[in-house]
């Protein structure tokens, strides 16, 4: 299970936090830019200039690093909060985030004999491409480093998204998945509740749909239960993303799509920080509603939509997530 974090933009009241963190030699002498001692007027000075890419890494509300994924690849975490995951949870949402962005590459720094940076890094993907040497400020001298680089694809093999839950697993879809889901998906009171699915679609017809990314979108991810696929959560692309989902019927009224369209879309919000995500839903689709309404979408737009798998368009709703937006 990931570490409760979250990324934010620094605040001013974090000024505190910031110094309190940075007073430690062992983790302001790895860190090449800033000065030392480090004290409260800098930590402010930080927060005033802090870009777009560099985001407070917080613990029930408390910052315990930072983490910048922009051009370059950089990170502390508090040493307090050390040796618990933090680090490797907060650089996979930034890199996720920074991924979302277009980007295909970032590089990396990292100071000969930085050994738990040297872990991090390589355990995000990050693989050396050289040396060079720094200028460090607070060591006032010429130091020694090796660079790193890290593209997107490596990224996504080591990174994508995979869940578990008390009674599921969630992960990438592959071939060996296609037959199962294109049994569920052509069902006629599956197909119905979707758009762009019919029940005479064919195996090839439905395997562009299916088979997407499992780290950005348009993602897809299976839900398997009990060593079955047993449905589909994924996210389009935007601007909104819309979240899409769908259940093998075989398995509805046990809390299952509850429990994978919540897992999922905690993990999309966290990694892809959305200003706004939406959903449709049939009138007559109570079960998806309900979904939507305990995540916290609210109804916002009722319209008629035409589904691949109804003769007809019929009565639905647009649902929008905002993040405080209650439902």
């Amino acid at each position: 299970m990931h570490p409760p974090v979250a990324l934010t933009r620094p605040w001013p009241e974090d000024a505190d936090d910031i110094a309190a963190a940075l007073a430690d030699w062992d983790v302001v002498r790895w860190l090449t830019t800033l000065p030392w001692p480090y004290g409260t007027a800098d930590a402010r000075d930080f927060i005033a200039a802090a870009g777009l890419d560099e985001h407070a890494i917080r613990q029930d509300g408390r910052l315990v690093g930072m983490v910048q994924a922009g051009r370059v690849f950089g990170i502390w975490i508090a040493p307090d909060r050390q040796g618990r995951g933090i680090g490797r949870r907060a650089g996979v949402l930034a890199l996720s985030r920074l991924f979302l962005s277009g980007a295909t590459e970032v590089h990396a720094h990292c100071l000969i004999g930085n050994d738990r940076s040297a872990r991090l890094l390589a355990w995000l993907g990050f693989r050396p491409c050289g040396r060079t040497v720094l200028r460090s400020r607070p060591l006032r001298a010429e130091v020694q480093a090796e660079m790193l680089h890290l593209d997107r694809d490596t990224f996504q093999q080591r990174h994508a998204i995979a869940l578990t839950t008390p009674r599921l697993r969630i992960d990438a879809v592959t071939p060996d998945d296609l037959p199962a889901l294109h049994r569920i998906v052509t069902k006629p009171e599956v197909a119905r509740m979707l758009l762009r699915y019919d029940p005479a679609m064919t195996l090839d017809d439905v395997q562009p749909l299916l088979m997407q990314s499992a780290l950005l979108p348009p993602l897809r991810l299976a839900v398997r239960y009990r060593g079955q696929v047993v449905g589909i959560v994924g996210l389009s692309e935007g601007p909104p993303p819309r979240l899409n989902y769908f259940l093998d019927p075989a398995h509805a009224g046990q809390g299952l799509g509850q429990e994978m369209v919540a897992a999922v879309f905690a993990e999309l919000v966290a990694r892809f920080d959305p200003p706004e995500v939406l959903a449709g839903a049939f009138v007559d689709n109570d079960a998806s509603r309900k979904i939507l309404k305990n995540l916290g979408f609210r109804r916002g737009e009722d319209l008629e939509l035409q589904s691949l798998g109804r003769a007809s368009p019929a009565p639905a709703a647009l649902y929008r997530w905002r993040p405080g937006l209650l439902g």
